[in-house]
């Protein structure tokens, strides 16, 4: 129960994160020192609070989730936005509930279950008819990357949460991402708005919702969690419409309830 409530958590926190990330890129912060910004003010944040008992071993696992994960990935799916739009981006990009399961079978993490499999299918089909659209353009190719760098990095997360804190994880990843990112990003003559909601977007987004994420994969696994966040681009859209008093569609409310009975099935499988 409480890993579901993780998960959930982690998902609620994304919500709130994706309008702010995306109003940090409207105000001109590019997609390489929105990562570098979010990664940097995570790090700070988390340091205090991570005690780096950590095998050689689980560190290599955690390195190379950060650059397929919040490096690759989230590099690939601000690109696939930019390239083709939003509904491209989400409806190629988290395909990802289905490509980590694979992964997840594939390297013998965790087995796959009908009930899991079905639990995707059905939150995939509630995310397509809330925001999906035809996939077009170039950000298909970005999306799809999303995709497969996502699926890989959240079965090597599920498998580092199981050898060191949600802290210490999300602290080397960060610290990874940071030097990676930082020499090409364009910081100077940013504007003071920009930075402010890329540095609030790595508070809300990871230095939080990625400490939930990792702690409810410790606790259900890569599926469930990877499912459970499915619900994340849907919530997005209802608070951003509820924040500013404009009708939410029913396609949303439709939406959000097949993707809650795809997490329903999919914890109940686990």
């Amino acid at each position: 129960m409480i890993g579901l409530l993780s998960a959930l958590l982690a998902t609620l926190l994304f919500s709130i994160n994706a309008p702010i990330a995306y109003a940090a890129s409207r105000r001109g912060v590019s997609p390489q020192a929105l990562v570098a910004l979010r990664n940097l003010v995570a790090l700070a944040v988390l340091l205090p609070l991570a005690d780096f008992r950590i095998s050689g071993t689980a560190l290599g696992v955690v390195l190379l989730s950060a650059l397929l994960g919040p490096g690759l990935g989230d590099y690939s799916y601000f690109k696939a936005m930019a390239q083709s739009g939003v509904a491209t981006a989400i409806t190629v990009g988290y395909t990802y509930v289905f490509t980590a399961q694979f992964f997840s079978w594939l390297l013998g993490v965790e087995r796959l279950k009908v009930g899991t499999a079905l639990g995707a299918v059905l939150a995939f089909a509630g995310l397509y008819i809330a925001l999906g659209g035809r996939p077009r353009g170039f950000g298909v190719l970005y999306g799809a990357l999303a995709s497969l760098s996502w699926g890989l990095a959240s079965v090597l997360l599920g498998v580092a949460s199981r050898e060191a804190t949600p802290f210490t994880v999300a602290v080397v990843r960060s610290a990874l991402l940071v030097p990676l990112f930082a020499p090409f990003s364009k910081l100077q003559g940013l504007r003071k708005e920009g930075l402010l909601y890329a540095a609030l977007s790595g508070v809300v987004g990871l230095a939080l919702g990625s400490v939930f994420f990792i702690y409810a994969m410790s606790q259900i696994g890569v599926a469930a969690t990877v499912i459970a966040t499915s619900l994340t681009p849907i919530l997005s859209q209802i608070f951003d419409r509820a924040i500013n008093k404009t009708k939410i569609s029913p396609k949303y409310i439709l939406g959000a309830s097949l993707v809650s009975s795809g997490i329903a099935l999919s914890v109940m499988t686990n």
